[in-house]
């Protein structure tokens, strides 16, 4: 008789580990969570939560799962850390997690987190055991965006089996942030830009940011493209203290399109390309503009960067302060909902956030995109 695939997580989050396990036809056992608050999120999707930390519970305690996931804590080898180097306490969780598979001996077993974390002592102990315990062992460099996460979020995926290792799953078009959050678009909250954001453009996209002082037509100015067939880049859904803006641009009346801030114009944003008469041909077009910090922390140093609307969004993490902003071809400047967050994670609708927008940011965040999970884990 085949054995049931049964799912468990240590540092399970909010469990969007298990929302993809599930998908992939999983039983979710249990997980384990030392903040109450994201536990409790975790039990509001059905997920059994042991609020706990992993060090202090006995895994001779729990069911035995088919396939075991963990995620650690990855603050200390995030890019975001400027020193990134392991503490004890890092070391002492490798150990934990090294514990858990020699007792329950899952036939599956997956880790996902940033992708300096291979250098860790922590990680090298647990491929070690991994190895001494006879499990198939592969480790890669995976990009969500690859498995249909409208994000490129880039993370080290190590996959352990007692049996024959696949492949990872073959690469799948990307899609697009745009796409994945269109019909959420309309009803986002109104907003603003900053105006260092405009000025810190790309060159690549102040070709398609013109200020207003364009040329005489008519006995009036209007706005003038510098020429480029398209848009080059469209969306950053970037982290933490880092700004993240959105625009729609479909102009149908070209003097009309000016970003304001203030009430001062400042630029004329124009999604356009010419055929060989020259005669405009519109298109709508959709811009996601951030930043990142060149140094954590450091505003000074901080610089734009964009993506195109067929482009997956840059990498969504915990600390959203309600900082992403739309602009939109009425004219509109909005702010991205921690959902069109969630979208960009491939977190299903029917997966309950919190009322409390910090926490909701925190989960959507550390989250594993489920979709991606699914794809990786349906293959073992």
């Amino acid at each position: 008789m085949q054995q049931e695939k049964t799912m468990a997580t240590l540092c399970s989050g909010g469990e969007c580990v298990g929302v993809g396990a599930r998908a992939a036809g999983y039983r979710h056992l249990w997980g384990i969570e030392c903040l109450p608050e994201v536990a409790n999120v975790a039990e509001t999707n059905g997920f059994r939560s042991i609020i706990a930390d992993v060090r202090d519970v006995d895994p001779r305690t729990l069911e035995r799962p088919y396939a075991l996931h963990v995620s650690p804590p990855c603050k200390e080898a995030s890019g975001a850390n400027g020193r990134r180097v392991e503490s004890d306490d890092g070391r002492e969780l490798g150990e934990v997690i090294v514990h858990f598979i020699e007792v329950l001996q899952p036939e599956v077993f997956t880790l996902e987190n940033v992708w300096f974390y291979r250098t860790f002592d922590s990680f090298q102990f647990i491929l070690n055991r991994l190895y001494a315990l006879g499990y198939m062992v592969d480790y890669k460099h995976v990009n969500s965006a690859d498995y249909g996460v409208p994000q490129t979020r880039m993370r080290l995926i190590l996959r352990a089996s007692q049996w024959l290792l696949p492949d990872l799953p073959e690469p799948e078009p990307w899609i697009g942030w745009y796409e994945a959050i269109e019909d959420l678009i309309p009803n986002l909250p109104d907003s603003q830009f900053a105006p260092w954001q405009l000025e810190r453009l790309p060159e690549s996209t102040k070709s398609l940011l013109v200020d207003s002082a364009g040329y005489p037509q008519g006995g009036s100015r209007a706005p003038v493209c510098r020429e480029k067939a398209e848009p080059a880049n469209t969306i950053v859904a970037n982290h933490g203290r880092r700004p993240m803006r959105a625009f729609l641009v479909h102009p149908t009346d070209m003097r009309s399109m000016s970003i304001r801030e203030g009430g001062k114009p400042a630029f004329t944003v124009m999604a356009g390309s010419f055929d060989e008469s020259h005669a405009p041909a519109w298109k709508p077009r959709a811009f996601l503009v951030g930043s990142q910090y060149a140094q954590p922390n450091t505003v000074k140093d901080r610089r734009v960067q964009v993506k195109d609307s067929d482009e997956p969004s840059f990498t969504v993490v915990a600390t959203y302060k309600g900082d992403k902003r739309a602009w939109l071809e009425d004219g509109r400047v909005v702010q991205l909902s921690v959902r069109a967050l969630a979208r960009l994670q491939s977190i299903p609708d029917t997966y309950r956030l919190p009322d409390k927008k910090a926490l909701s940011c925190y989960v959507v965040g550390n989250a594993v995109p489920p979709l991606m999970y699914q794809k990786i884990i349906s293959q073992l």
